[in-house]
């Protein structure tokens, strides 16, 4: 550790040198933001980036002195991921693991299943095959025959599948559709479709792969409204203490009918919201990446205000949280935040690069200026 920690040293003096030659704090930050200087930097440049956002008023004064000392800074931070890891850790007073609910599957009979107690990584559980390893169901071998046209809703079975707090999980629809479920989600869907129509409906947040199907539309219904597709991919986002709902497409098309009688069709890299406190609704072009990130265990965030970072950071921990000032909210940050790790690993990252403090007692984290 001793060698790299110099070797760190010696590249920090020699990035600090070369960084006088570029005189204002503009300068530094598009230095910083060059391939060249972020390869360097041991795990990720996110949280340069979160510094940068989190300072930009004071970053455009400061001297070319200065920003030597914050490259310096900021390369020693990074030397060695695993032991910056491990130096946070044993400064906490405590770890804030993810929240560690059972996943439930209810079925038809109103049966519920945990599947996080059912024996063995891979089997099948009325008919159902469970992976748990990979957290996902599948129904494509349940669905040899297809509900025949005419037979009463009554016949076809449902089932349910809730995900909660702190999880996130994914179940294959008998057409071969793949959902992904976020925290605190359900799905409502038929263990086999009938023929000419694929109808599920959602709570919280879900990401679809639908598996195109021309015969057979394929419809999600929300809260607030429902999405019609051929074959697509999309994300929507429909928890009941929010008052959007939205609908974030990746690929292919979507449409989305109104009470009116017109829909909005959608095309890829387009969401459409729908706000129920005002009854209005708006398309806009948006970085999908932002908004689907999460089925990979990462919330990616651009410019977001600290007030949502925790709204979904409570989904997946339980924890409160408590502004000491209410300035702090709209406090914004830009980068990657893991979803599955030690949560207050994540909030020192933030403190660091930022002058907002966090203290946790017991499960509730009070966030405050650094004094």
């Amino acid at each position: 550790m001793e060698e790299r920690y110099k070797k760190a040293m010696e590249e920090a003096k020699d990035l600090a040198n070369r960084m006088l030659n570029e005189i204002s704090g503009e300068d530094a930050r598009k230095y910083i933001e060059r391939k060249e200087f972020t390869d360097r930097l041991n795990p990720e440049r996110s949280w340069m980036k979160f510094w940068f956002k989190a300072n930009k008023k004071q970053i455009y004064g400061i001297s070319a002195a200065a920003a030597s000392i914050v490259l310096a800074a900021s390369i020693l931070f990074n030397i060695n991921n695993e032991n910056t890891t491990q130096q946070l850790v044993s400064v906490t007073s405590q770890e804030l693991m993810p929240a560690n609910g059972n996943v439930v599957l209810t079925l038809a009979s109103g049966e519920k299943l945990m599947l996080d107690s059912i024996g063995g990584n891979q089997v099948k559980a009325s008919g159902v095959e469970v992976d748990r390893e990979a957290g996902e169901i599948s129904y494509e071998k349940a669905a040899k025959v297809n509900v025949q046209p005419g037979e009463v809703a009554a016949k076809i079975e449902y089932n349910e599948l809730y995900v909660p707090k702190g999880r996130s999980y994914s179940v294959v629809l008998s057409d071969g559709t793949k959902v992904w479920l976020n925290a605190m989600s359900s799905i409502k869907y038929p263990v086999r479709f009938a023929r000419g129509e694929r109808n599920v409906r959602i709570t919280g947040e879900a990401y679809f792969e639908v598996v195109k199907n021309e015969k057979a539309p394929f419809t999600v219904e929300t809260n607030d409204y429902k999405v019609r597709v051929l074959g697509t991919s999309f994300n929507i986002s429909s928890y009941l203490e929010e008052s959007k709902t939205v609908t974030t497409l990746v690929s292919g098309a979507v449409s989305i009918p109104s009470e009116n009688g017109r829909e909005s069709v959608i095309a890829p890299g387009e969401q459409y919201s729908y706000d129920r406190m005002n009854d209005k609704s708006e398309t806009v072009k948006v970085n999908t990446d932002l908004y689907t990130s999460w089925i990979n265990n990462f919330m990616s965030i651009e410019e977001e205000p600290l007030i949502d970072i925790f709204k979904v950071l409570k989904r997946r921990y339980d924890i409160e949280v408590v502004f000491d000032n209410i300035k702090l909210e709209q406090e914004r940050f830009t980068g990657k935040i893991p979803l599955n790790d030690n949560l207050s690993i994540v909030l020192k990252q933030l403190s660091r690069v930022s002058q907002v403090e966090f203290a946790s007692v017991g499960n509730t984290i009070n966030v405050s200026y650094r004094k």
